[in-house]
C-alpha cells in the first residue's frame, strides 16, 4: 500500500458543509486527561469541531 503513496501522506477532503476536527488538539487533550474517544461526552467533543468556515447552504 506504501507504494500508492509515496510521501507517507493520504487526506480524503471533508465536505464543505461540515467542521473541522482539531485533530492535535483532540489527541492531545486525551492523552493529557487519560481518555479515549469513547470516554468523552458530546460537549467534550464539540470542543474540538470549528465551525468557522464550514460554508452554509
Amino acid at each position: 500500500m506504501d507504494d500508492f503513496f509515496e510521501d507517507g501522506v493520504f487526506a480524503v477532503p471533508r465536505d464543505k458543509y461540515e467542521p473541522r476536527v482539531k485533530v492535535r488538539a483532540l489527541y492531545e487533550y486525551c492523552q493529557t486527561n487519560n481518555k479515549t474517544l469513547q470516554d468523552l461526552s458530546k460537549q467534550e467533543l464539540g470542543e474540538f469541531l470549528d465551525r468557522s468556515d464550514a460554508q452554509s447552504e
